[in-house]
């Protein structure tokens, strides 16, 4: 985002994607780190704001871990397909996660 984008009046929202399989950093060890990938959709506006989620070349399904608005910050739906809309209550966060494509478990 460039300097005049945050001074926006009507920039309420930002998700930001966290990519687990891309991590730079090695382990000590020197092997590569590879994690989930989570996706955090922050809405700091008094109204709810519609997100859509990545297409299916960032996730096929991303589960909700957190949900701000929620009681008890419990999510009300688990599972979300990629490209679907999605959305935040007022002044709160959705944080979702997508297990990694490569590590093995």
């Amino acid at each position: 985002m460039t300097d005049d984008d945050w001074q926006r009046g009507d920039a309420h929202s930002v998700g930001v994607f966290l990519n687990g399989d891309a991590i730079a950093e090695p382990d000590p060890c020197g092997r590569p780190v590879v994690d989930d990938s989570f996706l955090l959709l922050f809405n700091s506006h008094w109204e709810p704001v519609g997100f859509r989620l990545p297409d299916a070349a960032y996730g096929e399904r991303w589960t909700a871990l957190i949900d701000t608005a929620a009681p008890e910050g419990t999510p009300d739906e688990a599972e979300h397909k990629a490209g679907t809309a999605l959305t935040v209550e007022a002044r709160s966060l959705v944080l979702l996660s997508r297990p990694s494509r490569t590590r093995t478990r």
